[in-house]
C-alpha cells in the first residue's frame, strides 16, 4: 500500500470522497492528513523496537579516538541495548547518566573494555578502544519510510512513497487521529488502533536474549578473556 492509497482509504472511509493524490494540491483534508500522517509514523516508530527499523552500527577504532559521530539516521538505541566489543567477551558497561560519567574519567576503574555513554549525537567510550576493536551497537533507525526506488527515508513525500511498518496499522493511526482532530468520536478507532499495534508488538519480538544480572561481570576476572 502506498501513502496514497493509504489516504484514499482514509478519504472513504471519513469523507465518503475519492481523493486523486495527497502531495499535489491544497484541499483542507489534504493538509490537515498530511500533518495527521507525518504525526502517526513517529507515533508508531516510537511505539515499539521494531525489528524492521533496527540496524546494526560497527565503529572504526585507530587506538587514538574515543568518540564517534552516530549513524545518520540514528533515533535511540532499543530498550536492551549493549555495545559489544570484538576483543573481549563481555560487553561495554553504560554509565548511569552523565555525572557518574565525569566520575568514571577522572577514577577510571579497571574495567574490561570498559564504559559506554552518549550525548552531543556521539558515542563515547572510555577508555580508548584499541585499534581495529571496533564496538559495535543495534540501533533504531529513523527511515521508515521507502521510496519508489528502494531507498529509505524519514517522511513520505510523494504519492507513490511506502511505509516500512505495517500500512494497516498506519491507515487505523490516521483514521483515529482525524476524528479526534474533528471534535468527533475517535475512542473505538484509537482501541482498533492499539490492538492492533499490540498484535503486531507481540509477534516481532524475535528471540528473547537469556539476560544474567550485570553487575559485575565487567569486572577484571574469568570471564573478561580476550577473543
Amino acid at each position: 500500500m502506498t501513502v496514497l492509497s493509504c489516504f484514499k482509504s482514509a478519504s472513504r472511509r471519513l469523507l465518503s470522497q475519492d481523493q486523486g493524490s495527497l502531495f499535489t494540491g491544497s484541499e483542507p483534508f489534504q493538509i490537515k492528513f498530511l500533518e495527521i500522517l507525518s504525526e502517526a509514523i513517529l507515533d508508531i516508530a516510537q511505539a515499539h523496537d521494531w525489528n524492521a527499523l533496527t540496524q546494526l552500527c560497527t565503529l572504526t577504532t585507530d587506538g587514538n579516538t574515543a568518540d564517534f559521530a552516530l549513524p545518520a539516521d540514528y533515533d535511540r538505541m532499543p530498550v536492551k541495548a549493549d555495545v559489544h566489543s570484538s576483543i573481549w567477551s563481555v560487553n561495554y558497561e553504560p554509565a548511569k547518566d552523565k555525572d557518574e560519567w565525569i566520575q568514571l574519567q577522572r577514577f577510571m576503574p579497571s574495567t574490561i573494555p570498559g564504559y559506554w555513554i552518549i550525548y552531543g549525537g556521539q558515542m563515547h567510550l572510555l577508555p580508548t578502544p584499541r585499534e581495529a576493536e571496533n564496538p559495535c551497537f543495534w540501533y533504531l533507525s529513523t527511515n521508515i519510510v521507502r521510496a519508489v526506488d528502494g531507498s529509505l527515508k524519514s517522511a513520505f513525500t510523494s504519492d507513490d512513497d511506502t511505509f516500512v511498518l505495517d500500512e494497516q496499522l498506519l491507515l487505523l493511526a490516521t483514521i483515529w487521529r482525524w476524528k479526534q482532530a474533528e471534535g468527533l468520536d475517535y475512542q473505538e478507532d484509537m482501541r482498533n488502533y492499539e490492538i492492533r499495534l499490540s498484535q503486531l508488538a507481540a509477534k516481532d519480538h524475535g528471540s528473547k536474549p537469556i539476560r544474567s544480572n550485570r553487575s559485575g561481570l565487567n569486572r577484571l576476572g574469568i570471564w573478561a578473556m580476550a577473543r
